[in-house]
């Protein structure tokens, strides 16, 4: 070997030692055991990498991007966001062009419902990206959603939908839309939905309750099966298929799916409170008050179970129960005329006929073009002695029959009935009332149905 112009040569010993020095001065690489931790949380070992992970952190002084990537990973998962969201924070520090790692600030952020500031990372990330990623443009467009800026929030779920038709970025395009009102445009998505994810069960599911709201019942039936053909225990496919059963008065066939619905949603307000109608339907009175309190248990403010509570007990007689129960559904939404129209009927029974009639008259100020509103106030007023006000309503009534509303056959009935006691017996006065009892009871139970219909998104 040449050193300085001199020739020198070095023995076996010398080289061995050289060969030690120059090995000791080569530093470790940072990556080391990156394969090892990623095969270990791949593999599920999770404590060996969760020692390993720390190991290595101590090794490179925090200063392997990876191996703090994968230990917020680790507390992610196991629920710890607040300390997850700092580990991909000194992420982000070592990185701060890495759209990944913005895009999980950005995810513990919405977990933790900071919604403005997950917003701002989701945007930084889109700035870092480089090509189309629909996952980002999906959860811009949820943050937009949280925080009610509907428009910007259609924008980034159709960019979503564009790049990759997926069936989460069609979920929350029906979402938005349902939001603005525009149910047509959200059965178009839906069916589009369907189209491009022909096996997802969650789709045929929202495509069916959608046609259910819109009074398409056959097209309604039709998506729910299909979802059940695909997963038999979707419980929101249940719920639907049980809904349009107990339309069409099949309380059995409605039970049955609702029972197998039960065990997959036991807190569902919904599902408790049809299930207690079925029951009152078949005329037993127990079962359905417990299961309507089995609702209300989950949810006191509900003002629907409440209004139906008062349906039931007014038709045991408990009639100081039911008073209660519709004074509570009235104070929650003095806004809905059935509400009232339920008041009324507890406090003739009550024989308080002076305010039996303003609750019937606060009914019909709520819903005036209601045909069903209208009739049970000629009722009330028949059946407290105001004839002649009763028989005004009446007219009102058959107005508006001759514009061509449709009605069931139990409150043509009555309404005959009352015709006839008005001008032939009016001395009878109390077989009409107790007509519209039952033919309001009828009305109010399917009015409600077609409330939780409309709700179905929360089951």
């Amino acid at each position: 070997m040449m050193v300085n112009g001199k020739e020198h040569v070095f023995s076996a010993k010398s080289r061995i030692a050289m060969k030690e020095a120059i090995r000791c001065t080569e530093p470790a690489p940072l990556e080391k055991f990156n394969w090892l931790i990623h095969l270990l949380h791949v593999r599920g070992d999770t404590d060996t990498c969760k020692k390993l992970i720390n190991s290595e952190i101590l090794r490179s002084d925090g200063k392997n991007e990876y191996v703090c990537y994968k230990q917020a990973k680790l507390l992610k998962e196991s629920g710890n966001i607040q300390y997850a969201l700092e580990s991909f924070q000194k992420c982000v520090k070592m990185n701060p062009n890495n759209a990944d790692n913005l895009k999980e600030v950005a995810k513990c952020l919405y977990k933790l419902r900071r919604f403005k500031l997950a917003l701002k990372a989701y945007l930084e990330a889109e700035l870092h990206s480089k090509y189309g990623d629909w996952h980002l443009y999906y959860y811009i467009a949820q943050c937009y959603w949280k925080l009610r800026d509907l428009n910007q929030a259609k924008d980034y779920a159709h960019k979503s939908v564009k790049v990759a038709k997926q069936e989460e970025s069609y979920a929350i395009l029906v979402k938005i839309l349902l939001d603005e009102g525009d149910i047509k445009s959200a059965v178009s998505v839906a069916n589009a939905a369907v189209e491009s994810c022909p096996d997802s069960a969650k789709m045929f599911t929202e495509s069916g309750l959608l046609y259910l709201k819109i009074g398409q019942n056959q097209h309604a039936f039709e998506r729910l099966s299909q979802a059940l053909a695909l997963d038999p225990t979707c419980s929101r496919a249940l719920f639907g298929i049980g809904c349009i059963t107990q339309m069409h008065q099949e309380y059995d066939v409605a039970l049955t799916k609702y029972k197998i619905a039960v065990p997959y949603e036991p807190d569902s307000i919904s599902l408790w409170n049809n299930i207690g109608i079925c029951f009152y339907s078949k005329q037993k009175y127990v079962a359905a008050i417990s299961c309507l309190k089995k609702g209300l248990w989950i949810s006191p403010c509900n003002w629907t179970l409440l209004f139906n509570l008062g349906l039931v007990y007014l038709a045991t007689s408990q009639t100081a129960s039911a008073f209660n129960f519709a004074c509570a559904a009235v104070n929650f939404r003095p806004d809905v005329a059935e509400c009232f129209e339920l008041l009324a009927y507890v406090l003739l029974e009550l024989k308080d006929l002076e305010n039996a009639q303003k609750a019937i008259r606060q009914a019909c100020i709520l819903a005036p073009s209601n045909t069903t509103t209208v009739i049970n106030a000629a009722v009330v007023l028949h059946v407290a002695g105001s004839s002649e006000n009763a028989s005004i309503f009446l007219k009102k009534f058959e107005e508006l029959v001759s514009e061509g509303q449709t009605l069931s056959n139990e409150i043509l009935e009555l309404a005959e009935k009352l015709r006839l006691s008005l001008r032939d017996a009016p001395g009878e006065h109390l077989d009409p009332a107790n007509k519209a009892d039952q033919s309001k009871n009828d009305t109010a139970v399917q009015s409600s149905d077609e409330r939780l219909v409309l709700n179905g998104d929360e089951v």
